[in-house]
Parts: C-alpha cells; structure tokens; sequence
C-alpha cells in the first residue's frame, strides 16, 4: 500500500539516509498560488500575487529533509489589481522586470516540527541580490482526487501551504514614495500549492490529464474550457 506523506512525515527522523530517495512531483498550475501582502501607510494593506511561475519539486518521502525544491516566478506578472500601480511595480523603484525578469527560490535545510509542519530555510534572488528566506509550511492534505473528477483520473495530491515573511531592503528594493508616508519595508508571502504524482497515472490517460497537462502543453485545456 502507497505511504500517505503524512506517514511520510511522521516517519521521517527514523529514516535511514541509505534509502533516501527523491522524487519529482508536478505542481498543478490550475491549483497554485503565490501571494504578497504590505504595508501602505498604515491603511488598509495592499495585496497582489504573481501569475505566472513554475517550479521543480524533488520529494523524499522516505527523509523529507533531503527534498529539494527551486520555484521561479516571472516578476512582471505582479498582479495587484490596478494597473497603475503593477506598472509601477514592474519599474526600477521595485522590480525593475527589464533588467531582473525572475524572481528565484532555491529551498535549503528543511526541518519537520510536526507530521505535518515544518520550516525550510533556502535564498530568494531578487534583483541580482541573493539572501536567507524562512517559510513555514503546513501539510494541508495527501489524497487522490475521487473517480467522479474527469480528466483528474483519481490522481495523488499533496496540497501544501506555506508562509513568510522578506524586508525588501534587503535585496536593495529600498524605495520610499516620500518622508513619512513609504511603502512598507516588510512583505508578507503567502503560498498554496497542490502538487499532484503524474507518475501514478495510468499511461493510456496521461495526456489528457488536466494537473499533468494543463500550463505545460501548448494549446491543452482542461474541462469547461473554450
């Protein structure tokens, strides 16, 4: 019978490293999101997400410390929901998009402080600068779709959530609108992910497989799509 990751993590410290092995997971871009939150002059926060990103998530279950995970999110698909403001984002003041189009994590030591939770210290590059980033996640679910799901083909998810917390300056985002009234310093991440076991998908229905497909293959889609 398959692990669940929850045993997975329960099971983890007594894992020997001989048998350590990774694993790539896909992550189902349908079910994924990578959020910001800060500060606008003690009001009422601003806050905006990324559109498009892509990641590579090596899991072990068997020693979740010796997973390895790298996302890159394309800087200019800041998304706040004013098109004044993401332009201004997207300028020199913030990400600058045309000299830095990514935006990079490169995830390192990963510590379980439960089955389910746990911190994973890793860099972010941000406008040329590479520097330390803490998130705490939390494993929300490890299941399989149900059979009544089309294109979904009962297929193995893990569906996490994670937190943190970056002070722009310290990629040298140091911009202040003027003297007493600045743009927070202090941005709030907020991550949810569903990554889903293509592996475990039978051969005959992989390619139309909605989490497996949909945002990789040109042209796929995916149901009550035109």
């Amino acid at each position: 019978m398959m692990k669940t990751m929850t045993t997975m993590l329960a099971t983890a410290l007594a894992a020997s490293p001989i048998f350590a092995e990774q694993r790539e997971w896909t992550l189902d871009l349908g079910h994924a999101h990578i959020g910001w939150e800060i500060d606008h002059m003690d009001l009422a926060r601003t806050l905006g997400r990324f559109d498009n990103f892509e990641g590579t998530f090596l899991i072990d279950e068997d020693d979740p410390a010796n997973s390895s995970i790298t996302v890159t999110v394309d800087a200019a698909s800041v998304n706040s929901n004013h098109a004044g403001r993401d332009n201004h984002i997207r300028n020199a003041d913030y990400l600058n998009v045309s000299e830095f189009p990514t935006v990079t994590f490169t995830s390192g030591e990963i510590t379980m402080t439960s089955e389910t939770e746990g911190m994973m210290d890793g860099t972010l590059t941000m406008l040329g600068v590479t520097a330390p980033i803490t998130l705490d996640f939390t494993l929300v679910a490890d299941r399989t779709y149900p059979d009544f799901i089309p294109s979904y083909n009962e297929i193995r998810t893990a569906s996490f959530e994670a937190t943190g917390t970056i002070t722009r300056t310290d990629w040298g985002m140091d911009f202040i609108a003027f003297p007493g009234s600045p743009t927070g310093l202090e941005i709030d991440l907020d991550i949810h992910v569903d990554l889903v076991d293509c592996t475990t998908v039978p051969a005959d229905t992989l390619a139309t497989n909605v989490p497996c497909n949909w945002g990789y293959v040109e042209g796929f889609t995916g149901p009550n799509e035109g």
